[in-house]
């Protein structure tokens, strides 16, 4: 479950609230913290502590969806701050280069899996989201993220291919926006580790992103 809430405060209630619910895990959304610093980092993930479900951190930047204005160097070195006591942490593949080397390096120092992420501005093709898992070079137990946006029903129905084609490898893989709904309710049916929704309408991280107790109620419709 994605969590959006405003402060380091915020941010430790929804998470709180989002583990009683039943949420099988927690993506931290530390963009969503004002001012972020290493000491702000420490400080939630130390109020968090007794959530016993894995704990996602992430930073996504303006550009994807999310309020970080900073820049790659600096969000880097705040994930790397967060790999010691998460148990996942995002690496935007969108990065600098050789910075998002230095973080993946950080990362592997701290013991948190890293989860590389790769948001596009389009729909993957196959070939491309093949040589997207081999091009990384990751620990064992990295996770890969691919989304997309979906224009069309049908879009839904490729992402989850893609997804099943990538047996083998740890990842998740779905379509966002309002037509990719059905692929994130689906994307554990076909391989996806796991899926995102949020607690409640109206705290949503993305778009297309469903609240928890639809996203249950769909996938027990589907599982009979």
């Amino acid at each position: 479950m994605s969590i959006v809430d405003e402060g380091v405060q915020g941010m430790a209630a929804g998470a709180s609230a989002a583990w009683l619910a039943g949420a099988d895990l927690v993506e931290l959304r530390l963009d969503c913290i004002g001012g972020l610093t290493e000491g702000k980092v420490d400080q939630l993930l130390t109020s968090v502590a007794h959530i016993r479900v894995p704990k996602v951190v992430t930073i996504m930047p303006t550009s994807i969806f999310g309020r970080y204005a900073g820049g790659d160097r600096e969000r880097a070195k705040l994930l790397a701050r967060a790999a010691d006591r998460a148990d996942y942490v995002d690496v935007n593949y969108e990065m600098d280069p050789e910075v998002f080397g230095e973080c993946m390096d950080g990362i592997a120092g701290g013991g948190a899996k890293p989860l590389v992420s790769w948001h596009s501005g389009r729909m993957i093709e196959p070939g491309e989201l093949g040589d997207f898992v081999s091009s990384v070079n990751a620990s064992a137990g990295a996770v890969f993220k691919a989304v997309m946006p979906a224009s069309r029903i049908e879009d839904n129905l490729a992402a989850l291919g893609m997804c099943r084609s990538l047996n083998g490898h740890r990842r998740i893989v779905f379509c966002h926006g309002s037509l990719g709904r059905v692929s994130r309710v689906l994307a554990p049916f076909f391989g996806s580790e796991w899926t995102y929704a949020s607690l409640r309408s109206g705290r949503e991280a993305a778009p297309g992103q469903i609240d928890l107790q639809t996203m249950r109620k769909a996938q027990e419709v589907l599982m009979g």
